[in-house]
């Protein structure tokens, strides 16, 4: 995160400048106001997508408090890596006060635990990979709460190329959390709702998940009642080459494939390819399945966010929801 790109008015004062000419600024379109007493330069703003600005806003806080903010839940997952979707309208942070504090001004406060299961990233206090994983887990919906916890266990490189504060990672930061820490970490929990809640997703969860889209899917064939499939399949084609698959049912040799957006528009992710290059080698890799024997289905977003759509697209090939067994 870029702190030089954020202009405090406290600075302005100091050295003498009027901090109202800030707020001129701003009204020309010149500045955009972060946060109260904080600005960074329209074109810079421009440049910033929903995480780094939530991220900017962060920092922002951080500036102009005198006790460093904890942040957690949502705030604290994307600062991890973690598999959140969308983006916190608020900031998300935690506060000994047992009322809870008061949550304004863009910040939303939680009553928490301040000198335990809290870590330092860059700058930032957050809370801790694990704390933030089944916090999370008790409190989002089923699919989000899966997309979490799946991230959480993933194991992978990480740190790469990847500075700590940076508010846009594409996979999460640090070493796996482990079952035995996350099982841990759902027994601390106090309220029985949340704790049995929490221990749902632990239990559903797996580290073979590789995207918030695959994790999205699976949790909607749970909730459809179909039956869960092996992930990441490994099959190795007529021309000798080896395929990998989202999702797999052995018994009905049926193979689901995810297409999420990037899998196609992110250059990182279709190499030196076109997009139309990169479609075309998805559908050779199809056929390729289909010469083994196999009955292969795709879906898009928008097809796994209608249940109808799904449910169809899944029964098509050849599976059948257990919700009337």
């Amino acid at each position: 995160m870029a702190f030089q790109e954020l202009i405090l008015a406290s600075d302005a004062t100091r050295i003498g400048q009027d901090a109202r000419q800030l707020a001129k600024q701003a009204k020309r379109g010149e500045l955009v106001r972060v946060r109260r007493g904080t600005y960074a330069r329209s074109a810079y703003w421009a440049e910033l997508n929903e995480r780094q600005r939530h991220g900017l806003q962060a920092a922002a806080l951080v500036n102009t408090t005198r006790t460093p903010p904890i942040f957690n839940f949502q705030t604290a997952a994307l600062l991890w890596g973690l598999g959140v979707v969308g983006v916190p309208k608020h900031l998300c942070t935690v506060t000994a006060d047992p009322s809870g504090g008061r949550s304004k001004h863009g910040i939303r406060r939680r009553f928490g635990a301040c000198d335990s299961g809290v870590a330092q990233l860059g700058v930032f206090r957050v809370t801790d990979k694990v704390r933030t994983t089944i916090e999370l887990a008790a409190s989002l919906n089923f699919a989000e709460a899966l997309a979490i916890v799946d991230s959480s266990r993933r194991n992978q490189r990480w740190g790469d190329a990847l500075e700590v504060d940076n508010w846009n990672k594409d996979k999460p930061w640090g070493p796996p959390s482990g079952l035995d820490e996350l099982t841990g970490a759902v027994s601390a929990l106090t309220n029985q709702s949340r704790k049995r809640r929490a221990g749902m997703i632990l239990e559903l969860s797996t580290d073979k998940s590789e995207s918030v889209g695959e994790s999205t899917c699976r949790a909607q064939m749970i909730l459809l009642k179909f039956p869960v499939p092996s992930l990441q399949g490994s099959f190795t084609l007529k021309t000798g080459r080896t395929a990998r698959t989202d999702f797999w049912w052995p018994e009905l040799d049926l193979v689901g494939e995810f297409d999420g957006y990037g899998k196609y528009l992110r250059k990182e992710l279709r190499g030196h390819q076109t997009i139309q290059q990169a479609v075309m080698a998805e559908k050779a890799r199809e056929n390729a399945l289909r010469a083994l024997g196999l009955t292969v289905v795709r879906w898009d977003w928008s097809d796994m966010m209608n249940p109808r759509a799904f449910t169809r697209i899944l029964n098509d090939g050849g599976l059948r929801s257990l919700r009337g067994a």
